[in-house]
């Protein structure tokens, strides 16, 4: 059993800009993977890692996210952004609500990924950090982050983007942190900021106080990915439905390549090729050809359609460009 955790954090508030329209209508964290939320994966893996309580920050969409949580019914705590307050801003706005037990989760409602928190736990605890970023090495574009951290050998983060000082970073952000009741001092109260000025910040003020856990380290593999773009979006059912890769408990492979959710139909006549991820109530008629697509809860695709990496949702199509 690793050392007590105290709270965790889910970042829900964004726009998801790069989304719409999909979004327009929708919180992204909603969005699902393989008939699963990208907020309920994320906030299961937090309560099996021992988190006390969620605190969840709103503002796009927000009655919504408030909704689903409570037909949940997680322990949840909200926290209503008027503004907007960017990542660490955010943090910043939970910061009088949040336990001071033990070290703190964070968890970007965007991303699902298989990394759990144990090793991150343990290394935050040896290096006595204020805050530790959970990284992975960076590979692959859509199943890595990009890289923009470098880290010493013994772990400390020594740069984050511009400020790596000519040292090409290795590493990705991939959204996940362990961060100490302490550091929340760095993290301002009614003001927006984002998580990046911030560390640097801790980093000059406190040196040695922010480290680097590589989740990749030792051969892992863990699985990664964000609901960013539509492309990085598709990726994550893809790798499910085709690689049969293991993200979480919650949305187990299939045997086939196909997932048909709760009341979908698809017609005989229908083509489709790569995978297919159908959801609840979904209608694909026959004459209908699809690659790689995902077709959201009551949804429908009409006979004559021709789709390729796309998203089809109530009233829209979003293609991956």
């Amino acid at each position: 059993m690793h050392r007590q955790v105290g709270d965790a954090i889910i970042l829900a508030a964004g726009f998801g800009a790069r989304m719409r329209p999909l979004t327009d209508r929708r919180a992204k964290p909603l969005l699902p993977v393989t008939g699963v939320p990208s907020l309920e994966i994320a906030a299961a893996r937090l309560l099996r890692e021992g988190a006390q309580r969620l605190h969840i920050n709103l503002h796009h969409h927000g009655a919504q996210v408030r909704a689903f949580a409570g037909e949940k019914g997680w322990p949840a705590v909200f926290h209503e952004e008027r503004p907007i307050l960017d990542t660490g801003g955010g943090i910043g706005n939970m910061a009088p609500s949040l336990s001071t037990d033990g070290p703190i989760l964070l968890h970007n409602g965007d991303v699902v990924a298989s990394i759990r928190y144990d090793g991150a736990l343990d290394f935050h605890r040896d290096r006595g950090a204020l805050l530790t970023m959970i990284l992975l090495r960076s590979g692959e574009p859509e199943r890595a982050p990009p890289a923009a951290v470098s880290v010493d050998a013994g772990g400390e983060v020594t740069g984050i983007g511009a400020s790596t000082g000519g040292v090409p970073p290795a590493f990705g952000y991939t959204g996940l942190a362990v961060i100490e009741p302490a550091a929340l001092e760095y993290f301002p109260r009614s003001r927006p900021e984002g998580l990046v000025s911030i560390v640097l910040r801790m980093m000059r003020e406190r040196p040695g106080s922010v480290a680097g856990f590589d989740a990749s380290a030792g051969g892992a593999r863990p699985q990664w990915g964000e609901i960013g773009t539509p492309r990085s979006y598709l990726e994550i059912p893809r790798r499910i439905l085709v690689g049969k890769a293991s993200f979480d408990p919650l949305i187990p492979p299939p045997p086939l390549a196909l997932r048909v959710g709760e009341g979908a139909t698809v017609d005989p006549g229908a083509i489709w090729r790569g995978f297919l991820d159908a959801g609840a109530g979904a209608v694909i008629e026959r004459d209908t050809e699809l690659e790689d697509c995902v077709v959201l809860d009551g949804s429908a695709v009409r006979a004559g359609a021709r789709l390729r990496g796309a998203i089809v949702f109530p009233g829209g199509v979003l293609e991956a460009v």
